[in-house]
């Protein structure tokens, strides 16, 4: 039961339903005595019987008392099966530790948006991170620190890009960002400030403060490339291993004429050039 007129027209999310909760069960309360006075007086005009009062008293007494308690009962069964609904599709789609896009789903998503970015004769750009020495940061503060700050370096993203912007986790400490309609020029800015910000970051961990870097690979494309998103994770794949061999905490792009980079901050940073 989708009562989409009570929400504008649109489908009823989990959290639509529980709101609306009482407005629903109101609504198919009116319904239900109108209808069973409409039903009422249908039978009596065509028994012949006498519209007596007391028919009439029964019609709307009877769907006021059974409505409610009815239709409660199937609004929290329903507000329950499309919670669970929504929690197995966000695992499905979701890393369960980091909540971004997993590889698949995020893969998937920017190549809807490449394909519209190419009918739209539109520059897309990808851009893959990874964070810098993560191993070290598992083996000598353990697997729980590893995951905080994966963690850590989620929120940075989620806080940088645009709601039009696609991020996922690609697996392990490698991650991927797509920037529709975004010249590479304009995601080296969007990039350069994750880079600092990670930089910056000192995460408080069994009172120790964690600091760690990220190294990212950027590639632009445009008309028939976009029609393969590998184009794209490849490109930027190649760049983000040149990164690393530059000396980490840095971004490459296709074209070393317009770098935007940092240095390794285990050995000192700089801000970007």
């Amino acid at each position: 039961m989708v009562l989409e007129f009570l929400n504008n027209g649109v489908p009823m999310t989990h959290e639509d339903r529980t709101n609306k909760r009482w407005l629903i069960i109101a609504t198919i309360t009116v319904i239900a005595v109108s209808a069973s006075l409409a039903i009422t007086y249908a039978v009596l005009w065509l028994t012949g019987y006498d519209m007596l009062p007391m028919f009439f008293i029964i019609a709307t007494v009877a769907p006021l008392l059974i409505a409610p308690v009815t239709t409660w009962s199937i609004i929290s069964l329903l507000v329950n099966i499309q919670k669970l609904e929504e929690a197995y599709r966000n695992l499905a789609t979701h890393d369960d530790l980091t909540r971004l896009l997993r590889r698949g789903t995020f893969l998937t998503q920017s190549q809807t948006f490449a394909c519209l970015c190419a009918r739209n004769k539109q520059t897309m750009s990808f851009a893959t991170l990874d964070l810098d020495r993560f191993k070290d940061v598992n083996d000598q503060h353990g697997h729980g620190a590893g995951d905080e700050v994966l963690k850590a370096f989620a929120d940075i993203l989620r806080q940088s890009i645009r709601a039009s912007d696609l991020a996922g986790r690609l697996g392990g400490e490698e991650f991927a960002i797509a920037l529709p309609a975004t010249s590479v020029q304009e995601a080296l800015i969007v990039l350069e400030r994750i880079r600092i910000k990670t930089e910056q970051t000192e995460l408080p961990y069994l009172g120790k403060a964690l600091r760690f870097t990220v190294s990212i690979g950027v590639s632009d494309a445009h008309g028939k490339q976009l029609e393969d998103i590998d184009y794209l994770i490849k490109s930027s794949d190649a760049q983000l291993y040149e990164a690393k061999r530059r000396g980490r905490n840095r971004i490459e792009r296709d074209s070393p004429d317009d770098l935007f980079s940092g240095f390794d901050s285990t050995q000192g940073s700089t801000p970007a050039q």
